[in-house]
């Protein structure tokens, strides 16, 4: 578990640069321009992004000096960001979650997805059975893999900024807390070249153990989803380990209209 830390003194905003960060426990954590600090270079440089899971890069942190040594203060003000120092001087660099003012940049502008909701359980449901991503899995259109949604989720939200053109390969109904949406894996390619791929579940992982003695709590997946996540998955690598995936692999087509129109959800 991690320690908070103390809050910097009344007044002071610290100067470190902020980062995009995920943490080994549950607070999704990340900066308004850092992405770099995950991925090494940013995928307008050329560098493919995968997001196996989902609820990624929900609050702005910044790393700040701890006793002697820098960057070895992790300082988040959540709600309270109006106390963060930096609220009034540096607002792009006030820590709070990233759809939030003083500095609104919501996740959807980076991973393609917008996260939504936390608990729900549903069948994941292929769209796009032809993209590269499912080559050799055998699926077809409104193919389902049971319990892959889960338990948080993320989804294209109209609305909210988004890359263009960014494909929806597949879009699972689900019910959370009462409320019907859907959750959406998606895939888009930048300028520069790079692949950027969102599956919009935080069970995408612990598909690829499930069924096996290894699988844990898998949820109820069988080793038909296991198959079907283990091939996705290294289609997925080998393309990115090629270089920039628009420089080999088809372009996205654009279908969130397509999707999304004249829906509630």
């Amino acid at each position: 578990m991690p320690r908070w830390p103390r809050r910097p003194q009344a007044g002071q905003c610290g100067t470190r640069s902020p980062c995009r960060q995920r943490s080994s426990w549950r607070e999704p954590t990340a900066s308004p321009t850092g992405t770099d600090r995950v991925v090494g270079v940013h995928p307008n440089a050329g560098a493919n992004i995968a997001f196996l899971g989902a609820n990624t890069c929900f609050r702005r942190i910044r790393l700040e000096e701890g006793g002697t040594r820098p960057d070895r203060t992790v300082v988040c003000y959540k709600s309270s960001v109006r106390s963060d120092p930096c609220y009034a001087t540096r607002p792009a660099v006030a820590t709070t979650d990233f759809r939030q003012a003083p500095a609104a940049d919501p996740e959807s502008s980076l991973t393609g997805v917008l996260y939504e909701g936390y608990s729900t359980d549903a069948p994941y449901v292929v769209h796009a059975a032809d993209h590269w991503l499912h080559e050799g899995t055998g699926v077809r259109p409104a193919d389902g893999f049971d319990h892959l949604v889960g338990v948080e989720y993320d989804r294209v939200t109209p609305g909210a900024p988004v890359p263009a053109p960014l494909e929806i390969t597949a879009h699972s109904p689900l019910v959370c807390n009462g409320r019907r949406s859907h959750s959406d894996s998606a895939y888009y390619t930048v300028s520069g070249g790079a692949g950027v791929f969102a599956t919009g579940t935080m069970r995408w992982v612990k598909g690829l153990m499930a069924g096996t003695p290894d699988g844990g709590r898998d949820h109820g997946m069988d080793a038909r989803t296991r198959t079907f996540v283990t091939r996705t998955t290294e289609n997925l690598l080998r393309a990115f380990a090629e270089g920039p995936a628009a420089h080999h692999r088809p372009a996205p087509r654009a279908n969130v209209g397509e999707l999304y129109k004249r829906r509630a959800v």
